[in-house]
C-alpha cells in the first residue's frame, strides 16, 4: 500500500468516526430534549387532623357581621380570614378530631413550573367531600395549588337537605422544600335552618413528597 492510499484510508477512517461520533452526539441530545420535556411525578405522603363540629356560631358573632358569609363564595384571603376568625367562636371541646393519612400524585413540569394533573387521597374518606366540584390553579413562585370549590348557597352534591356557606379543599406542594399540604374548610347548613346540626369540617395535614416509584 502506498503512503497516499495510507493516508486515504486513515482518512476516510478518521471521517467514520467523526460523522458516528456527531450521530451519537445528536441522538444523546435529543433523549435529553426529550427527557427533560416529560413531566416529573411526585408522590406525597402527607398525615394530619380530620375535625368536625356540629356547633352553631355564637349570636354575639353573628351579629357583629354573619353577611361575611355571602362574601365566602368568592373564597378570597379576606373571606378566609373571616372564616378563621369565625372559628374562635368554638371552645377546643366543640370539635370531634380524628387522625388522617392523605396521599397526593402530582404530575409537575418542573423545568417550567407546570402542573399537569393531581390525584389524591384521603383515609378515612370524609363524606363531605365531592370529588367533582369545580377546580382552578393557582400558581406562585414557591409552588402550585389545586383548590376544589363550591359556590355559596348551592345544595350539596351528596345531601339535598344542606346548603354550602364555604367549601374548599387546598392540595398544595412547596418546589423548595419538597413537601405537600392538604387544608380542606366545609361549612354546611339546612335548608330549613335548622340549628345544632349544621357540620363544619376542617382537615390539616402536611408531610414529605419525592419521585413517583414502585417499591414492590
Amino acid at each position: 500500500m502506498t503512503k497516499s492510499h495510507k493516508f486515504i484510508y486513515n482518512t476516510s477512517t478518521f471521517l467514520g468516526i467523526y460523522l458516528m461520533s456527531r450521530l451519537l452526539f445528536a441522538l444523546c441530545f435529543i433523549f435529553s430534549l426529550a427527557a427533560l420535556a416529560e413531566p416529573s411525578k411526585v408522590i406525597c405522603e402527607l398525615n394530619g387532623e380530620y375535625s368536625i363540629t356540629y356547633k352553631d356560631l355564637k349570636k354575639t358573632y353573628l351579629s357583629e357581621g354573619i353577611e361575611f358569609f355571602k362574601n365566602l363564595a368568592r373564597q378570597t384571603q379576606q373571606s378566609l380570614f373571616l372564616l378563621d376568625r369565625a372559628k374562635t367562636s368554638f371552645t377546643e371541646s366543640d370539635w370531634s378530631r380524628d387522625k388522617v393519612y392523605v396521599v397526593q400524585y402530582w404530575d409537575i413540569d418542573t423545568d417550567n413550573e407546570k402542573l399537569h394533573s393531581l390525584k389524591y387521597s384521603i383515609e378515612p374518606s370524609p363524606i363531605w367531600i365531592y370529588p367533582e366540584a369545580s377546580s382552578r390553579i393557582e400558581m406562585q413562585p414557591e409552588g402550585s395549588s389545586v383548590v376544589h370549590y363550591l359556590n355559596n348557597e348551592d345544595k350539596h352534591p351528596f345531601f339535598d337537605d344542606l346548603l354550602v356557606d364555604f367549601y374548599q379543599v387546598k392540595n398544595s406542594i412547596n418546589w423548595f422544600t419538597g413537601r405537600g399540604k392538604l387544608k380542606v374548610d366545609i361549612w354546611l347548613k339546612h335548608k330549613d335552618g335548622g340549628r345544632g346540626k349544621s357540620p363544619k369540617v376542617e382537615i390539616n395535614a402536611r408531610g414529605k413528597c419525592e419521585p413517583q416509584k414502585k417499591k414492590f
